[in-house]
């Protein structure tokens, strides 16, 4: 078979784990098969990313950076979507967080759960748990890292929510975006099922800026990408990152 051709017909019917071209996140909540367990919030998917412990992916390094340059003695992280606090872990192997820094790790109740369970068994200090994104009002800085496709809320929606204690800064990593329309797609699992946003990239600027916010800076995640299966030019070749500042 020709390489062309074997490559076309993967993307056909092999795809990335993602099926389904939908407009909105209850259209594709409603798609998710009766047989299937749907979202985060059940003890199989409270922790599915151990390997990121260890594994540092390119577009971490962005994060690494701006961390290091704006996180200061008593600053407060807020990081939604942060599942057990790996990304606390792994950062802290290749950077020296200032004393007194609080790491607030938003999630699903069933992932706090399991990260409150492996805590304990860990050095710690400052880690703290939530389910409650209104705990980011007077934070220094919101970040999230992987997760804002998986939530029926824009995060310019989510910070609104925080009036005059919107977070100083934004940093977002890894978050699935491309220049054309925004559709929500579903991802497997393995044990369960969740809708899936892929925004357009103006459209989460113009958002943002919306809410007091201005881009700093932008930069690419290219270990992510999608292909919805038997959609051909549904394809991600690239995820995003940026910084955005308030005021």
């Amino acid at each position: 078979m020709a390489p062309r051709l074997e490559k076309l017909l993967r993307r056909l019917f092999i795809g990335s784990g993602v099926t389904g071209v939908y407009p909105s996140y209850d259209a594709a909540r409603a798609a998710v098969p009766a047989s299937r367990k749907f979202g985060y919030d059940n003890p199989e998917t409270g922790n599915l990313y151990p390997y990121l412990l260890e594994f540092t992916k390119i577009s971490d390094f962005a994060a690494l950076f701006y961390l290091s340059w704006l996180v200061k003695p008593g600053y407060r992280i807020f990081d939604f979507g942060g599942n057990t606090g790996v990304l606390f872990y792994n950062y802290q192997r290749r950077w020296a967080m200032p004393p007194g820094v609080q790491w607030i790790v938003c999630d699903l109740p069933a992932v706090i759960e399991a990260g409150r369970v492996f805590a304990r068994a860990q050095p710690s200090d400052g880690l703290i748990f939530t389910s409650n994104f209104r705990d980011a009002a007077g934070a220094d800085l919101l970040f999230t890292s992987g997760t804002l496709q998986y939530v029926p809320e824009t995060v310019a929606e989510l910070v609104a929510n925080l009036g005059d204690a919107k977070p100083g800064h934004v940093l977002v990593n890894r978050t699935a975006m491309w220049d054309h329309e925004t559709f929500f797609t579903l991802q497997s699992l393995g044990p369960a099922v969740c809708p899936y946003r892929v925004q357009n990239r103006k459209e989460f600027v113009a958002g943002m800026e919306a809410e007091g916010y201005r881009v700093k800076d932008s930069w690419e995640c290219p270990e992510s990408k999608i292909n919805v299966r038997w959609h051909i030019h549904h394809r991600i070749r690239a995820y995003a990152g940026f910084l955005l500042e308030r005021g």
